[in-house]
C-alpha cells in the first residue's frame, strides 16, 4: 500500500510528552532551522491522528518540526498513522539510537523507560530495536553511574577522547562506584590528563587492587600504574636450572632431542590451565593464614580478569 504525505500545518502538531529524548542541541537545531528555511522539509515526520480535536502528534521527528518551528514554516510533509503505544515508543527508540547527536545518558534512559514500560529483558529489547544484547547492556550500564558523571559522557565512536569522558570510560568508571570521592577525581583526571580507555583501565586496576595507595596513583602517570600493576617478576636462579644426563645403557645410542618447550599458547589455553589449577585448591587443607592469602589473591585476580573482559569487549 503507498504512503500517503500529507501537508500539515505545525500548529496542529504537538509533542509527544513521553517522548525518551529530553535535551536537543540548540546550535544543531538551529542549523536544521537554517537548512529547512532555505531548502524546505524534504523528509516528512511521523503523526498520528488525535481523535476529536483536530490535532496530531508526532511519532517520529519531533526534532524536525521543532526546527520548522524556528524557521517559520507554516506546514510541513507529514505520513498519518495510527500506532499504539508499543509501537510508537519502538519507532521513538530506534530514531533516537540512530542520531549521533544523542548524549549516551538520553540513549540509556530511553532504553530503561522502554525495558520498563514493554516488559522486556535485555534481549527482547536488543531483537526489537536490532542491536547487539551487550550494546543494550553497555548503554544500561550508564544509569549506574553517579548522575552528574554519567551526564558528562559523550559518544565518540571510533574517535579520540581528547579529554572528554567517552562510553569507555565510563564503564571503567563504573567499577569504582563503591568509592565514589576516588571516582570523581578519576573522572577529572580523564579530562585533565585527556587519558585514553587503556590509561583509564590500568588506574582505575590499580586503584581497586591498591585503594590504600589512591592519593598516590592519582598523582601518577600511565606507566607508574602499569609498573603497580604488572611488576616485574625477578629471573629464575640459575642454580635451579639441572640438566639430568640420560641412564646409562649397554650400547651407546644417539640421545634425541626432546622437542622446545611451546612458549607461546593460545590466550584462551592459558585462562583454561589457570581455571583448572585454582579448581586443585583444598580449602580444608589450608592453615588459616594460606586462607586469608589466598582469598587477597583471588580478590585481584578478579578484579584483573573483570578488567581483561572490558578490553576484550571493546575491541
Amino acid at each position: 500500500m503507498a504512503v500517503e504525505v500529507r501537508m500539515i500545518p505545525v500548529s496542529q502538531i504537538v509533542e509527544d510528552p513521553e517522548q525518551p529524548r529530553r535535551d536537543m542541541d540548540a546550535e544543531s537545531l538551529q542549523g536544521l532551522a537554517d537548512s529547512l528555511r532555505q531548502h524546505g522539509m524534504l523528509q516528512p515526520i511521523v503523526v498520528k491522528p488525535l481523535h476529536n480535536v483536530n490535532m496530531y502528534q508526532i511519532v517520529i521527528g519531533e526534532r524536525r518540526w521543532r526546527a520548522a518551528q524556528m524557521a517559520g514554516l507554516f506546514e510541513i510533509p507529514c505520513i498519518v498513522r495510527e500506532v499504539d503505544p508499543e509501537e510508537a515508543l519502538t519507532d521513538q527508540l530506534i530514531e533516537n539510537l540512530q542520531r549521533e547527536d544523542l548524549r549516551p545518558i538520553d540513549r540509556a534512559r530511553a532504553l530503561q523507560i522502554a525495558k520498563t514500560r514493554l516488559g522486556l529483558s535485555n534481549r527482547d529489547l536488543a531483537s526489537r530495536l536490532g542491536i547487539s544484547e551487550r550494546m543494550v547492556g553497555y548503554m544500561l550500564e550508564l544509569l549506574d553511574l553517579p548522575e552528574e558523571i554519567a551526564e558528562q559522557v559523550v559518544s565518540r565512536p571510533n574517535r579520540p577522547a581528547e579529554g572528554a569522558i567517552t562510553e569507555k570510560h565510563a564503564r571503567f568508571l563504573k567499577q569504582l562506584n563503591e568509592t565514589p570521592e576516588v571516582q570523581a577525581q578519576v573522572a577529572e583526571k580523564i579530562k585533565s590528563d585527556r587519558l585514553s580507555t587503556d590509561d583509564t583501565a590500568k588506574l582505575v586496576k590499580a586503584l581497586r587492587m591498591s585503594p590504600e595507595r589512591a592519593e598516590e596513583l592519582l598523582r601518577g602517570s600511565a606507566p607508574d600504574w602499569a609498573e603497580w600493576i604488572n611488576p616485574e617478576l625477578p629471573p629464575l636462579p640459575e642454580e635451579e636450572t639441572i640438566a639430568v644426563a640420560p641412564p646409562p645403557t649397554a650400547t651407546a645410542q644417539p640421545v634425541a632431542s626432546a622437542p622446545a618447550a611451546t612458549i607461546a599458547q593460545q590466550p584462551a589455553d592459558v585462562v583454561r590451565k589457570a581455571i583448572e589449577l585454582l579448581g586443585e585448591l583444598e580449602p580444608a587443607q589450608m592453615s588459616p593464614e594460606q586462607r586469608v592469602e589466598t582469598v587477597e589473591v583471588l580478590r585481584s585476580l578478579l578484579i584483573v580478569a573483570e578488567t581483561l573482559i572490558d578490553q576484550l569487549m571493546e575491541q
